[in-house]
């Protein structure tokens, strides 16, 4: 089984220590719900990282710089070079069995003020394109582009382009996202009906706020796969192939936001501003 949090910020109010030991306390609460317990889990951060975040680059160069495979991140995590283009993985210092695989991707705004990710990809992607451009330069990175769900973001003129956009697109070449962000009671986004009749599949992730409080959220909303037989590719480009070919589906986990606490956090975000 490989667990996965897709849409993940590593803000500079964030604790690394926190937010690595709450995603793996996150995945390892979901695997033993789900896992048959047939093969180990393995447990992967997407990074989304905005023009500004460097975070993932800063890891690699503490690797090098250790002139080994192995440096240390924090007091508690090691980082480890795994040979593949774009992936880290983290080990905890104490218990190195414990894992988590880091993946490099960026957040790009287009010229339309539309969000997208890069998964898969360090690669800069510029901002301002439009919103075509945006996803065919994130393919031709060799990344996988996808159109996150944001509070507001979705509508007015920006959701006209998004629908119109969506209607004309293939499939193999666009997902949507899903947030743990998103309020319990609030409608479902016509645009995840709208990508379930084309076919277009919805990648959950956690999307955490630039609230130090945030940072126990990361792991706990996302997607697994649940795969017939061991991968014998890393598990990440099995993760890669698989989401590009649809098989195995992903299967959605955790629980959106509860209303109350979805206005507070937006309270707090616009204050503390």
């Amino acid at each position: 089984m490989i667990l996965v949090d897709s849409h993940v910020h590593i803000y500079d109010c964030f604790d690394i220590d926190l937010l690595l030991d709450s995603a793996l306390k996150n995945f390892q609460a979901v695997a033993k719900q789900h896992n048959s317990g047939q093969q180990p889990s393995s447990y992967v951060l997407l990074l989304t990282e905005c023009e500004s975040e460097n975070w993932f680059q800063q890891q690699l160069v503490t690797v090098k710089d250790s002139e080994q495979i192995h440096g240390s991140i924090t007091g508690r995590w090691g980082v480890v070079d795994t040979g593949e283009v774009d992936v880290l993985m983290v080990c905890r210092n104490d218990f190195p069995e414990e894992k988590i695989y880091l993946v490099a991707g960026r957040q790009i705004v287009t010229k339309e003020k539309i969000e997208v990710l890069a998964l898969f990809a360090s690669q800069s992607v510029c901002d301002g394109m439009s919103l075509s451009e945006t996803v065919d330069a994130i393919n031709q990175a060799d990344g996988i582009p996808v159109l996150p769900w944001g509070a507001g973001k979705w509508l007015g003129k920006r959701g006209e382009v998004l629908k119109n956009f969506l209607l004309h697109s293939e499939k193999s070449t666009l997902f949507l996202g899903d947030n743990g962000g998103r309020p319990q009671l609030w409608p479902t986004p016509g645009l995840f009906d709208l990508a379930e009749k084309k076919g277009v599949s919805v990648l959950p992730g956690s999307d955490p706020l630039p609230l130090p409080s945030e940072v126990a959220r990361v792991g706990s909303f996302g997607f697994y796969l649940q795969e017939n037989a061991p991968y014998n590719d890393s598990p990440i480009a099995y993760l890669k192939k698989a989401l590009l070919s649809s098989e195995p589906t992903p299967v959605p986990f955790g629980c959106l936001q509860k209303n109350s606490m979805f206005v507070f956090n937006q309270l707090r975000l616009r204050l503390s501003n």
